[in-house]
């Protein structure tokens, strides 16, 4: 009786403690990406469950331009519970990006049973340089008109700046391959 009673309450808490979880959010089917170029751009999640047949009926998606303001629950956008069981490529509908701003998401489920999930870790993009008017930069040359006759140029810009700096952007553009180094040492992790 005893092991019964024992099998029964197992049965209960691991049904009870099955989670919910919404993993790896993606933009653009990228982590986090930086210099996206799309007006609209989509949201791709996974969904994981220690209880089998469990599948998406409902999500909420919601957008802020500050990690405060996404932790808060104070965001610049939410989709609301929307009845769907997408997960990929959902469709960002809220109020026009800003080129070169930095937005954060995240995103709960619901699932076939009327289970809600926590949210999701919160995730980030950054819209890229939309129009040619964005561009505010001077542009580095080499010099001379470019052929097939010299070598690839090696262009340098000395800068300096007693502000601390947080974070920062370069923007670059090549004809073909380039390297980018500050103080001697390589941007990036792209080969």
């Amino acid at each position: 009786m005893f092991l019964i009673l024992t099998m029964a309450l197992c049965s209960v808490y691991t049904t009870g403690s099955a989670q919910l979880n919404v993993v790896k959010p993606r933009v653009e089917n990228l982590q986090n990406p930086i210099g996206l170029d799309v007006l609209r751009p989509t949201f791709s999640w996974q969904l994981v469950s220690e209880k089998r047949n469990t599948t998406q009926t409902a999500y909420e998606i919601i957008v802020a331009s500050t990690t405060t303001a996404i932790e808060k629950g104070n965001p610049d956008w939410k989709s609301g519970k929307i009845s769907s069981d997408q997960s990929v490529l959902v469709q960002y509908k809220g109020p026009d990006l800003i080129a070169g701003k930095k937005y954060y998401w995240k995103v709960r489920v619901w699932d076939n049973i009327g289970t809600l999930s926590p949210w999701s870790e919160t995730a980030s993009w950054q819209m890229g340089l939309l129009k040619p008017e964005d561009w505010k930069a001077i542009w580095i040359t080499p010099g001379y008109t470019e052929d097939s006759l010299f070598a690839s140029p090696l262009m340098r810009k000395e800068f300096s700046n007693s502000k601390k700096i947080k974070t920062a952007n370069a923007y670059i553009t090549a004809h073909g391959l380039y390297e980018a180094q500050i103080n001697g040492k390589r941007v990036g992790d792209a080969h």
